[in-house]
């Protein structure tokens, strides 16, 4: 695990989420390191991870496009797991969101075989400072595989939408992969944006009851 401003941002707006009172499955986590696997080794411009988060957040293609056509937010850059400026159209973006997304499929071999991480590492010419290594169990690479299910397909197709804005923390807690999405996707543009214009009041209230003290967040637990 590279611990990269990237992954501390991503570990903290999950972190604010969550709670002793509001756990998740441990398959949340596991994507959330899959994906910044993927995004350290095959550095992605920002306007195909934002669409990446969106089709998790929203659940279908059609609404991420409109999504991305109405905001207005400012880049957030990352090294190493950004490419600069955004050079991406929209017009040429399913295809770059879907080999994203192949790639994040892909990166789950990482945390379950040593070997692969070890043949991905073997890419850099220079030795990368890594704080531990995540190996993850068959089982969990089985449920990370469901979650990142359909979106390397046709994305046009795909639809994995939940019927309600705000977080359902009962189905988070036993791995509900729309649950599951729903919720990495949040925790990505988070990341991404400044101000997610998408947030919900339920969430926001979530995040406020957690800072607030009356559910202390998971990293004041250790």
């Amino acid at each position: 695990m590279l611990l990269t401003p990237h992954l501390q941002k991503l570990l903290s707006n999950l972190d604010r989420l969550l709670s002793a009172d509001r756990p998740c499955h441990s398959s949340l986590w596991l994507a959330l390191l899959a994906f910044h696997s993927t995004l350290v080794i095959y550095p992605q411009d920002t306007l195909v991870i934002r669409a990446f988060a969106a089709v998790l957040y929203f659940g279908t293609w059609e609404t991420t496009v409109k999504f991305l056509r109405e905001e207005v937010g400012a880049e957030v850059p990352f090294a190493p797991e950004t490419m600069g400026p955004s050079r991406t159209k929209l017009d040429c973006l399913k295809e770059q969101t879907s080999h994203l997304a192949s790639l994040v499929n892909s990166s789950v071999d990482i945390l379950t075989c040593p070997h692969d991480l070890e043949q991905s590492l073997a890419r850099f010419s220079e030795p990368l400072q890594f704080s531990g290594v995540v190996v993850a169990s068959n089982n969990d690479r089985k449920k990370l595989s469901a979650v990142f299910e359909g979106l390397a397909s046709d994305l046009h197709s795909y639809d994995g939408r939940r019927g309600m804005r705000g977080i359902d923390y009962s189905s988070l807690k036993l791995g509900d992969l729309a649950e599951v999405r729903f919720v990495l996707g949040k925790v990505i543009m988070d990341t991404m944006y400044d101000k997610l214009p998408c947030e919900s009041t339920e969430d926001e209230g979530a995040a406020a009851d957690v800072a607030g003290g009356s559910l202390p967040p998971l990293s004041a637990l250790f």
